[in-house]
């Protein structure tokens, strides 16, 4: 299923967030980076469970990326790689999108939730989306507002779900700008 106009853009900037030292390429260091900012912004340490258990749950993620977005095998996504993956696979099943998304979102949530309550307030969303993401506090605080859905000021896990959902699967974009340069 071809993505659409702003599918295409809100996957460019989903894959600008994950390539910080733009090179043009999504490598393994570039999620391996992104597990140690968000263990580091909540003070997680490597041998933590919640930590171990994102590096896992992002192994599996980046192996069904490599499975169906790098084409010329070179070990690297490319922008074009990553846009067309989600085309030709994710999106074209609902079903599976979810089933791809919703152990690495789950294990950011555990990681992120330091108080424990299985859902992520507005500064722990912040500092998630700083760290992870790169997003600045007032963009973070915004998406937040946009995605609590059931306004309790708080994100569950099936928000998160949705949230990534209906920008890949039902063409309504949340991240829409790219990381800022820092």
């Amino acid at each position: 299923m071809p993505v659409t106009e702003s599918q295409a853009h809100a996957l460019a900037v989903r894959f600008q967030h994950w390539d910080r030292d733009h090179n043009g390429h999504m490598e393994w260091s570039d999620m391996e980076n992104a597990v140690r900012r968000l263990g580091e912004a909540f003070g997680r340490t490597e041998d933590s469970r919640e930590w171990g258990a994102l590096a896992e749950s992002c192994r599996r993620y980046w192996q069904v990326l490599v499975q169906h977005a790098d084409t010329d095998r070179d070990g690297r996504i490319s922008q074009d790689e990553y846009v067309t993956a989600f085309g030709d696979g994710v999106m074209a099943d609902p079903a599976a999108f979810d089933g791809v998304f919703r152990s690495l979102l789950e294990n950011v949530v555990r990681l992120a939730d330091v108080d424990g309550d299985g859902r992520l307030g507005k500064e722990e969303y912040t500092r998630l989306m700083g760290s992870w993401y790169n997003a600045g506090e007032s963009d973070a605080e915004a998406l937040f507002g946009r995605l609590d859905a059931d306004r309790d000021g708080f994100l569950t896990l099936d928000e998160l779900v949705r949230s990534a959902s209906s920008t890949f699967v039902d063409d309504d974009p949340v991240l829409t700008e790219p990381p800022p340069s820092r």
